[in-house]
């Protein structure tokens, strides 16, 4: 996987792409199985299915704000992943 990659050709890759990007921005998950929980139903094409993953610490500074992931399952069949901090 490239590091600043978003677009993947399987659900299980968008999901371990949200770790990857997590760890990027240094952002420490309070739960990270949680992350896993986007992976367990199938994702209809067009569909959108989105996280809002609290963190403990973000550059190493305890925090209370959130890691939101959205993935989105394209015609193409492949997923588009985007994160944000707020």
């Amino acid at each position: 996987m490239k590091e600043n990659e978003i677009y993947f050709d399987s659900l299980a890759g968008a999901v371990d792409g949200i770790i990857v990007a997590a760890e990027n921005a240094r952002a420490l998950l309070t739960r990270p199985s949680e992350v896993w929980a986007l992976a367990q139903d199938r994702l209809a094409y067009g569909q959108t299915r989105r996280g809002d993953f609290s963190l403990d610490l973000l550059r190493d500074k305890p925090t209370r704000k959130f890691f939101h992931a959205t993935i989105c399952r394209l015609d193409s069949g492949r997923y588009e992943l985007t994160t944000f901090i707020r």
